[in-house]
């Protein structure tokens, strides 16, 4: 029969079928393959054995999730405070991937120190505000993930666990605090684990502080500027097709960029980021096949 994998650990698969959820094992053949089994990932199980694994519509690495249809990125206007790049990096990420992106506001009780609501509510994306002394926007969270198998991410410390907790009490799931001496939260969450809410699948995924392009399988910037929604209506007026919208006279971008119709912030880490990836060398990804 065929079933959905939600939980991997140590080698052992919890699979959602008809039938509830079985505790599985993985084909040898896998491990020989070095095939990765994923969160997410639809799969066919024969006693108790995962023999196959369906074609995937995407994946993520980190955190190792499949067959992704939203990411909640929950951010914290402060404690901790929200890195901009990071935040914009896994937006990125999302659109590179075909992931609809959801914008989470935690702790909107606190100050927004450096405007980063203003940045992002003027973005193609849902962005939902949440505190802990309100019940505003849980419902509207709850409606997203209706029909849909989703992802919460984030910075440690930013209340995905807690938020997850409040769509569904019964879950109970651990959290942690802020550490004063480093300015962030301690990972509570260990692995992702998909959990039946409010009509979808989401996962709780071990918090980030840092994250690499490479272990998201993006290495050509060249499809870079496609997952900046906001650029795009002021491409095609670019002087150049194969225009990096970085620093080109004729730039369309750039243009929309100076009358202030795209974020300074927006477009300083796309140009970050285009630096990061660097250039796209498709022969070494032969060689290290």
């Amino acid at each position: 029969m065929t079933g959905t994998v939600y939980e991997c650990v140590g080698g052992l698969y919890s699979v959602k079928t008809e039938n509830g959820i079985e505790l599985c094992t993985a084909r040898g053949l896998f491990r020989k393959d070095d095939t990765l089994i994923f969160t997410g990932d639809r799969v066919k199980v024969e006693d108790g054995v995962i023999t196959e694994i369906l074609p995937r519509k995407n994946s993520l690495t980190r955190p190792p999730v499949a067959n992704v249809d939203k990411l909640f990125l929950v951010v914290a206007l402060s404690s901790p405070d929200p890195n901009l790049y990071n935040i914009d990096k896994m937006l990125a990420v999302a659109e590179y991937h075909g992931i609809k992106p959801v914008i989470v506001f935690s702790k909107s009780d606190l100050d927004d120190v450096i405007g980063v609501a203003e940045i992002y509510r003027g973005l193609p994306y849902k962005v939902i505000s949440i505190s802990p002394d309100s019940e505003n926007g849980i419902d509207e969270i709850r409606e997203e993930i209706n029909n849909s198998v989703c992802v919460m991410s984030g910075l440690s410390g930013v209340g995905k666990s807690t938020l997850l907790n409040r769509l569904a009490p019964d879950l109970d799931l651990k959290t942690g605090e802020i550490s004063k001496k480093l300015g962030r939260g301690k990972n509570t969450t260990r692995s992702s684990r998909f959990f039946d809410v409010s009509g979808g699948v989401i996962a709780d995924t071990p918090g980030f502080s840092s994250l690499s392009f490479e272990s998201y399988d993006i290495k050509n910037r060249a499809f870079l500027a496609d997952c900046f929604p906001e650029f795009e209506d002021y491409k095609k007026d670019c002087l150049f097709t194969d225009c990096s919208h970085t620093k080109e006279k004729g730039c369309g971008v750039l243009a929309a960029l100076k009358k202030g119709k795209i974020k300074p912030t927006r477009h300083e880490n796309y140009c970050r980021m285009y630096e990061e990836l660097g250039v796209y060398k498709p022969w070494e990804d032969k060689e290290q096949k």
